[in-house]
């Protein structure tokens, strides 16, 4: 075990910086184009450079009362400037050590360690912004060496002990190609310049720009067309490019008893994940890709942070619907999804259509009356959120195999959920006035996933079957 106290690399009081600069850098600029004197301009750059000088005193010290060590089965932490604070995390407690390293930590061969336990929320229990590899390397060691420790086998047990092979999953780039191609990112391209746009606004001269392109006034549909697909396209572009960035040389190492998963170039991430403690197996199809064949597969994990990507993180993010099975059996074996599943009873499909057209008619009625004539093209929205509460009834069902139970259901990606009776948190069902007059309920599980949990709801479900599912979950709780 590591007993000296070590401090993490001294790039981590550049990181400390960036960290604080960042958090006034939006009120730094718009406080400055509120000023409109120059005096006030004097006064705005020697405040300015007083919060500089204030912000790296403060990193320095930051970084110089920051140690961490191993003491006693416990991660230490010593912090604080003013106020001296320790942290002590028992090791058993650690569930898993996060591994990830952004530009600035590559530049400088190092990486970026999180520590994550049970009960972590929001945050990590614990950062090390900046550490030698070597280092990094060592705390895994010493977490393993405990874990070993605590199993304390049998000598009979060690000298039958086969040492296990890992198993290995690398992403292809025809995988990795799909991923990027059918992905969602086109909404936050598209959402990320509208923010930055409604944020910037008065700063750019959005006169000069519909000057420069006023002869678009007197254009045609069909140029209009073409340059929202341009524009369209050019947003799509990007999201594979993006796409491509952070999943590339993905990889999934399953050893012993955890999963690992690393994955992207400029921002790379490792993730360590004990089988122990996923919870749930949740398997996405959006419609492309459901179109195309492929699924996306997810591990559903107890405690975590939730800054990366929230309580799910990505086992596989694109693979073959022929080869999920495969996949599942060599790296998740205790969760197995079943094609065969009990349907929901016909008369839930209308209940799925209406509640889908309804809010799209809300939306047309104003549309048609204050866009005439254009605002009729919008009645192409019915048919399609008919289409859409139609295969929302079609893909919905469950199955309770043994101990496992699966749910089906569709928002606009189709989601199967694969959980153990013995990891569900709470189970309950709920009827409205409507629901009530056909013999319907919905049913909804909840899991233990970060820090308030996760739940999933199938709607419309026949009465008869969600009292299978509360008699088969009350079995075990009633024990």
């Amino acid at each position: 075990m590591m007993f000296e106290p070590k401090r993490i690399h001294p790039v981590g009081m550049i990181l400390s910086f960036a960290r604080m600069i960042k958090s006034y850098i939006i009120p730094a600029i718009v406080f400055f184009f509120v000023g409109s004197n120059d005096r006030f301009d004097l006064y705005f750059i020697i405040g300015g450079c007083c919060l500089a000088l204030l912000i790296v005193v403060t990193s320095i010290l930051e970084w110089w009362k920051f140690t961490y060590w191993f003491e006693d089965g416990e991660l230490r932490i010593k912090h604080g400037i003013f106020v001296t604070k320790k942290r002590y995390i028992p090791i058993e407690r650690i569930q898993t050590i996060n591994i990830s390293a952004g530009i600035v930590q590559q530049l400088f061969r190092l990486v970026k360690v999180q520590v994550e336990t049970a009960g972590t929320g929001i945050e990590a229990e614990a950062v090390l912004s900046a550490i030698k590899k070597q280092d990094a390397d060592r705390i895994q060691e010493v977490l393993a060496e405990y874990k070993q420790e605590i199993k304390k086998p049998s000598l009979i047990e060690e000298d039958q002990t086969i040492p296990q092979e890992q198993t290995v999953y690398k992403m292809k780039m025809k995988d990795l190609l799909v991923a990027a191609s059918t992905s969602s990112g086109i909404g936050v391209i598209i959402s990320a310049v509208a923010a930055f746009v409604s944020q910037f606004d008065e700063l750019i001269s959005f006169e000069k720009i519909f000057e420069r392109f006023d002869f678009l006034t007197h254009a045609s549909i069909t140029l209009y067309a073409i340059l929202v697909f341009i524009g369209f396209f050019i947003a799509w572009i990007l999201s594979i490019i993006g796409v491509l960035l952070k999943y590339a040389y993905f990889t999934v190492v399953k050893e012993e008893d955890e999963i690992r998963i690393s994955r992207g170039i400029f921002e790379k991430s490792q993730v360590s994940i004990p089988l122990k403690r996923i919870q749930a197996i949740k398997i996405v199809q959006n419609p492309l890709r459901q179109l195309l064949g492929y699924k996306t597969v997810y591990i559903e994990s107890a405690g975590g942070s939730a800054v990366d990507e929230g309580t799910s993180t990505i086992l596989f993010p694109v693979v073959s619907k022929h080869e999920v099975s495969m996949l599942m059996e060599q790296f998740v074996p205790l969760f197995k999804q079943n094609s065969r599943l009990h349907r929901l009873p016909i008369r839930s499909k209308k209940r799925y259509m209406i509640r889908k057209v309804l809010p799209a008619i809300a939306l047309i009625l104003p549309l048609i009356y204050f866009f005439q004539p254009w605002g009729y093209t919008s009645l192409i929205l019915i048919p399609i959120c008919l289409v859409w509460g139609y295969y929302s009834y079609k893909d919905a069902g469950w199955n309770i195999e043994g101990d496992q139970m699966q749910l089906a259901f569709r928002r606009v990606s189709k989601t199967d959920i694969l959980v153990y009776r013995n990891r569900l948190q709470s189970v309950k069902t709920k009827t409205s006035y409507f629901q009530k007059k056909y013999s319907l309920q919905t049913f909804e599980c909840t899991i233990k996933t970060g820090l308030v949990g996760n739940s999933f709801p199938v709607k419309d479900m026949d009465n008869r079957d969600t009292d299978k599912i509360i008699s088969w979950y009350s079995y075990e709780t009633g024990k």
